[in-house]
């Protein structure tokens, strides 16, 4: 099967977002081509934290089974001032059909959505780069190279990357799901603005005999933030807020001395530590998600913190979003009010996400440690939409 010259959707980039915009526009019976620059997909153990919204979602196209059956439930957040447990947000009382956060590595839920495209007919292109692109009132055009590896050099010898073939594919609209060093934000000439500093944290995933599988633990310490996910097969991870040029050191007694200074209550036995890293995370908005026929969705339009999984879950919603517009613009036509529609929620809900103690308010009922560390909340909740607002509502807490 051969990358199609005319589409009515071409989704740049095959991550989670891209893969289920795609799922969602082939369920919706519009035509879709999937292209990414990487070999193939995700090999990464890493794990993502699905929202309750996520997964209903999901379970519209049938991808949720099969991740349920393997993954982790979590149906609590627990906040901490260092030794003292201060409170919590009860994700189990969202109701059904999916009161938990679910926690699986993110190669599983590339691999369920793959299967779900292949199922339909869908198939991913892998190697093929976007190149440049341009828009005119009827779509895009877009210049794709399909990349191959060619052997190199003698006596010696290596491989490179090199274009085999380059293609112009023509759609009605394009979506740019490729990620932070996104070349469709580059091509739109949309600003990735800064909102906010960058926090750098010392990851560590660990196996450990752990007696709170149903919560995350959420620690305020000196003004950084430190989060214990539970993981499935009695895997853990802690990730500490530090500063950037001063990691912890990447090893079991670096992790045991972070627990000891920021969270004493930890007394669970680590068996084994299986991986470590020190990542920065950016505070990032684009300044415009899309013009015309040219749109962005997930980590191509913004980043945030990890605790409360926020970018990837939101993004995957954007991709929903979206395939809804372009479904009923391809359909029936109506475009720019529905494509303004949607830059003006996402700015909206994004500007809410980043904006810290600015946007919230706490109310008579709201707990002292809620009032204090309001700024800090927003970002560790994994939700987002009216599930994050009645969260928030648990600890007296609301959006301006």
């Amino acid at each position: 099967m051969a990358l199609k010259r005319e589409t009515d959707v071409l989704v740049v980039g095959a991550g989670p977002v891209g893969l289920f915009a795609a799922l969602s526009l082939a369920e919706r019976g519009v035509a879709v081509e999937v292209i990414d620059k990487e070999w193939h997909g995700s090999a990464h153990s890493y794990a993502l934290a699905l929202h309750p919204g996520t997964l209903r979602m999901l379970d519209e196209y049938g991808a949720a089974d099969e991740l349920l059956a393997t993954g982790h439930r979590v149906e609590r957040v627990a906040f901490y001032e260092g030794d003292q447990r201060a409170g919590s947000l009860e994700i189990s009382q969202l109701g059904a059909p999916y009161p938990f956060v679910l926690v699986v590595p993110q190669s599983a839920l590339e691999r369920a959505l793959e299967r779900a495209l292949k199922q339909r007919k869908v198939k991913v292109f892998w190697n093929h780069q976007c190149l440049a692109m341009s828009q005119d009132g009827g779509g895009v055009s877009a210049r794709v190279a399909r990349m191959e590896k060619y052997s190199m050099g003698y006596p010696v010898a290596h491989t490179e990357w090199m274009v085999a073939k380059e293609y112009d594919v023509r759609s009605r609209f394009l979506i740019g799901a490729d990620g932070y060093h996104s070349s469709v934000r580059k091509n739109l000439g949309s600003r990735y603005e800064h909102k906010g500093e960058a926090e750098a944290f010392s990851v560590y995933e660990f196996h450990a005999e752990i007696d709170f599988q149903d919560e995350v633990r959420v620690v305020f310490h000196d003004g950084r933030l430190n989060v214990v996910w539970p993981l499935h097969g009695k895997r853990a991870r802690w990730s500490f807020q530090v500063e950037r040029n001063s990691p912890a050191p990447p090893t079991m007694d670096g992790l045991r001395e972070m627990i000891r200074s920021r969270a004493p209550w930890f007394e669970h036995e680590i068996e084994e530590l299986h991986w470590t890293a020190t990542v920065v995370f950016e505070r990032r908005l684009v300044n415009q998600f899309g013009r015309d026929h040219v749109w962005l969705a997930g980590d191509a339009a913004h980043i945030t913190g990890p605790v409360g999984a926020q970018s990837m879950n939101v993004g995957l919603r954007e991709g929903y979003g979206l395939t809804e517009r372009f479904s009923a613009i391809v359909k029936s036509g109506e475009q720019a009010e529905a494509m303004q529609s949607f830059e003006d929620e996402r700015q909206s809900e994004w500007n809410r996400l980043l904006g810290g103690a600015d946007v919230l308010r706490a109310s008579g009922t709201a707990p002292a440690w809620a009032a204090k560390y309001a700024g800090q909340i927003v970002p560790c909740v994994p939700a987002s939409g009216g599930e994050l607002e009645q969260l928030l509502g648990q600890i007296g807490l609301e959006f301006e």
